[in-house]
Order: structure tokens, then sequence, then C-alpha cells
């Protein structure tokens, strides 16, 4: 059960640091067009699909495609915002993509209903056509530099950016879980449409992030991390003290909140911690922390909840436990910005 979540993942996880350096070495560009014009031909793949191995063959190939176009859009996007509007801008753009995935899980099953699993592939990959054509029209972002990087792993990976990408690290965990179990979960509860609490969780996260970006770019980005994983704790511990419809609602409006906080800040704070011939992999080592906490946590909730589904509630009172661990490195984050910013200041007086 989990590997359908985590295949996807891994897949994407894999191609994360050739997506940064790509990004970096031949431009924004190539990094959008080229993983949209693969995933076209992964959607491709699965009507031929016949057999569960070949399933996953293309799923993994899908994830691992779907790998480069993010980092070159938020790349591109940070190149070409100020940034002390950096914050608000990457929430917009967080916004306008889980538009797009609402829309594509709920036109997704209409699509199926009406031609069939396989018509939706090929509708899918007409979609990706489109986009192509739109994305070719963006201009390229990327300074010219005497010195390209090499692909070498000290300049593939670009470990400055650690603090945002343990925070994501953390934060992806539950999320991972959270895709594979509380569609079933949502049911159990008495609900008629299992994707009830992904819905609500997109719909929060979407307008706190119209207001939480600008919000990060005045406070700092830790302050945004430490809001928005104080209150994915609190969506945890109701869903493990409580297993009604309303406490199900109210986890995913606070689950919801505390993501459109998370996310506008994490990609800001690895924009601010990167010059502009580093972005592309500074910004793929978010998504490598996004892609394995999202891979491990699948596979951990996946196993656990196969083994019996009263351990649901064992996977609620983790995840606020990861939660947690979240909130005390922003906190501790914050700290040590205070403590620099008063050095700094202390250090100007003297002079």
């Amino acid at each position: 059960m989990g590997w359908i979540i985590g295949l996807f993942a891994l897949g994407a996880l894999v191609a994360r640091p050739f997506s940064g350096w790509i990004t970096d070495r031949y431009g924004r560009r190539w990094s959008i067009l080229g993983g949209t014009a693969m995933c076209i031909v992964a959607s491709c793949l699965y009507p031929f699909a016949s057999f569960l191995s070949l399933f996953f063959v293309a799923r993994a190939a899908h994830g691992f495609f779907t790998g480069f176009a993010p980092t070159g859009f938020t790349a591109y996007t940070t190149d070409i915002i100020p940034v002390e509007r950096r914050g608000e801008a990457l929430g917009w753009q967080g916004m306008f993509s889980n538009i797009g995935a609402s829309l594509g899980f709920a036109l997704g099953a209409w699509v199926v209903s009406k031609i069939g699993q396989n018509g939706l592939y090929w509708v899918a990959a007409g979609i990706g056509i489109m986009a192509v054509a739109l994305f070719s029209t963006l201009p390229e972002t990327r300074p010219e530099f005497q010195h390209p990087p090499k692909f070498v792993l000290r300049e593939v990976l670009y470990f400055k950016v650690w603090k945002p990408a343990l925070l994501m690290l953390l934060i992806c965990i539950p999320i991972g879980g959270i895709l594979l179990v509380m569609p079933s979960y949502s049911l159990a509860c008495g609900f008629e449409n299992k994707g009830v609490y992904l819905t609500i969780y997109i719909v929060a996260s979407l307008f706190v992030r119209i207001f939480s970006g600008k919000l990060s770019d005045k406070l700092g980005r830790p302050y945004s991390t430490a809001i928005g994983s104080f209150m994915q704790i609190i969506a945890m511990v109701i869903l493990a003290i409580s297993a009604t419809q309303t406490s199900l609602i109210l986890s995913a409006v606070f689950y919801g909140i505390g993501q459109g906080f998370n996310a506008p800040g994490l990609f800001a704070w690895a924009g601010d911690d990167s010059e502009t011939n580093t972005r592309g992999r500074a910004l793929s080592m978010l998504f490598i922390a996004l892609e394995l906490g999202i891979f491990i946590g699948g596979l951990f909730a996946g196993h656990l909840y196969q083994i019996s589904v009263q351990n649901i509630h064992v996977l609620f009172i983790f995840w606020a436990c990861i939660s947690t661990l979240g909130l005390l490195f922003s906190l501790l984050f914050i700290h040590h910005h205070q403590r620099n910013k008063a050095t700094l200041f202390s250090d100007i007086s003297e002079i």
C-alpha cells in the first residue's frame, strides 16, 4: 500500500539533485520544459502497464520526471521577485500549484467516469502538451557565469540550506502518511467522500498562503514555520483524542493552516540562503527533503496501517511528535537569528 505513494516520491527524490544542477547549469527553462515533456511521456506509459510490476515502473518514472519542473519554477520565481517580497510571491505560487492539484483530483474522477482510466492518462498527456506550449514563452532568468557547476557531489548538493531542509523533512513525514491513510480513515469516520480531509486541508492551506508569505517576509522565516508546526501539532492531537466527523474536519483545517505557513516560508528561506548561481541546487535540497519525508512517511504509515487499523491513533501521536520537533527546531533557529542580529547591532555600535 505504501509503495503507491512511496515509489512516486522515491522517483522524484532521485531526480531532485539532477534538477537543481540542470537548473543552475543550463537554465530554468531546461528544467521546466524538459521535466514537463518527460511527464507527458510518463503519462503515455500507464495505459501499457498491464502488470503490477510495469505499473510500479511507470509510477517511479513519472515521479522522476515530475522532480524537474517544480525546481525550475521555484528558482524562476525567486529570480524575478525582490527579496523583501519573496515569501509573498512563493505563497501565491504555492496557492496556484495547490489549486491545480485540487482541480486535477476533481477532474480526474470525472474523466475516469466518462472515458475510463486509460482515457485519463491520454487527457493528462494532452494537458501536458498545452503546458509545454505555454512554458516555451518564458524568458530565461539564469545569469551567465564564468565557472558553471560541475557534476560532483560537493557542487550538486547545496548543504548551506540545511536548516529549511531539516524542517521540510520533519514537516513532510506526516504528510506522506496523511496522503496514504486519511482517505480510508475519512470513510471510517462516516464520510461518503474519502477525499474530504485532503480537500479541506488543501482549501485551508490556499487561504492562508495569501498572507502567510507576507508574514514570513516581515517577521522572518523561522517564525512562519513555528506557527505552522504549532498548528499541525493541534491538528494531530485533535485526531488522537477524538474519532468523529467534527474532529476530522477541525484537524484538516488546522493542518491546512499549518502547511500554509510552512511552505512559503521554507522555500523563501532557501532562496535567502543562496545566490542566483546556486539557487536551483538550494531549492532542490528542499525538494529532496520534501520527497524523502513523504517517502518515509508513506512507507511507515502503510506498514503500520496494514498491521492493524487501530494503529492509526499511534500514527496520529507519532505525527504530533514529529511536528513538535519541527516547532522546537523553529524556536531554536529564531533564537539564533535574534542572537546574530543583536551581535550585528553591537558590532555596528562599536564602529
